[in-house]
Order: structure tokens, then C-alpha cells, then sequence
């Protein structure tokens, strides 16, 4: 979204549309490293830094965060034992799972192929 990649619109108006937003606290962590780790590689985003931070602060204004719980962790670290899931990507799927205990309509945003294979 922030980098204008592919799917960027469709991501900014599945964040506009919903009422409520539930994501992993490690989403967080995930795309304020990406916005580092690409204005380090990239002199023409650094003068963008300041840009990218504004919007990743509403947007976490709009999140209701789930912490990355011992029962999480637990969960990620059994979760879909048949996939070859990484330890990330397992932590977004048990905090997903979780969330669908409290939250049942909820869907998951993702463009990662090995997830949306397991929804």
C-alpha cells in the first residue's frame, strides 16, 4: 500500500471499508521495518520517510491489535501442521484463528498465496 505495489488499491479500500480492523501486534512491527529496511535501499523513498510514517500512524489509530499472546504463540507454533507455514506467517494465522473465535464474519487481507491456500 504504502509502496504503490500491485493490489495497493484494492488493500487501502479493504482498510477504508470495515468498521473494525483486527490485526497481529507483529503487523505493526513487519511494516514499520519494511518502511526502514526501504528507504535504506532506496534514496528516492528516504525523502518519503516522513510520508510513509504520517500514514502508518493513522492507520494504527484504526487497528484494534491483538498482542502476540503466550496463547497465540502457542497456537502459531501447532497451527496447520500439514503446511510448511513460517513462524511469522504462523503467528498472523493463529492471531487470525483466534480472532475468528471472537469475531466469526471475520476475513483475512493477505496477498501471501500459502496463506489464503489455507483459509
Amino acid at each position: 500500500m504504502l509502496f504503490d505495489e500491485p493490489g495497493a488499491d484494492e488493500v487501502r479500500l479493504a482498510l477504508t471499508t470495515p468498521e473494525r480492523i483486527f490485526a497481529s501486534r507483529l503487523l505493526r512491527i513487519e511494516a514499520e521495518r519494511a518502511v526502514l529496511r526501504a528507504t535504506l535501499d532506496d534514496a528516492r523513498l528516504e525523502r518519503h520517510a516522513a510520508s510513509f510514517d504520517r500514514v502508518l500512524r493513522e492507520l494504527w489509530t484504526r487497528i484494534d491489535f491483538f498482542e502476540m499472546t503466550k496463547e497465540i504463540c502457542d497456537l502459531a507454533g501447532r497451527i496447520v501442521p500439514r503446511a510448511r507455514l513460517r513462524s511469522l506467517d504462523a503467528i498472523h494465522m493463529a492471531t487470525f484463528r483466534h480472532t475468528q473465535i471472537l469475531v466469526p464474519e471475520i476475513t483475512m487481507l493477505t496477498f501471501d498465496k500459502r496463506l489464503i491456500d489455507l483459509l
